[in-house]
């Protein structure tokens, strides 16, 4: 999917070339916090207007402790947002992600999205993360 790209008009037209196959019953978006927030509009329409059950899977925060902007938009439109728990090293939860350069640093400034690079992320609670990012 592309910034741009209208998610409302994609299911719209994905049902309509399923019509003589199973329904379409519910959508189902991973890595949802690179959608735009018109996107995450046209995810509650596609509930609302079509019916369709909508699960959306993402990130809530960056590495720099920042919310992504679908992320933001999900959090604000969501009927029930549900928790994937993950561990920080020191066994508390998990809430951030540090993300380390392909020499092992923290990565502390720059864009928000890195797709295709060598960095590596790890996930840290609070405590660690704030730790992580002052090194």
């Amino acid at each position: 999917m592309k910034p741009n790209d209208n998610l409302f008009e994609k299911v719209k037209e994905i049902i309509k070339t399923q019509e003589s196959e199973l329904p379409v019953r519910a959508v189902f978006v991973d890595e949802a916090q690179f959608l735009s927030e018109s996107q995450v509009d046209q995810l509650s329409d596609i509930a609302d207007e079509l019916g369709l059950a909508v699960l959306a899977y993402g990130l809530r925060t960056d590495s720099f402790g920042e919310l992504f902007p679908g992320s933001k938009r999900l959090l604000a439109l969501a009927d029930k947002i549900r928790e994937v728990k993950t561990i920080c090293k020191c066994g508390k939860k998990a809430t951030f992600v540090v993300r380390y350069d392909s020499e092992g640093n923290p990565v502390k400034s720059g864009s928000q999205v890195d797709i295709g690079g060598n960095d590596k992320y790890v996930s840290f609670c609070r405590k660690h993360w704030k730790e992580e990012m002052r090194k």
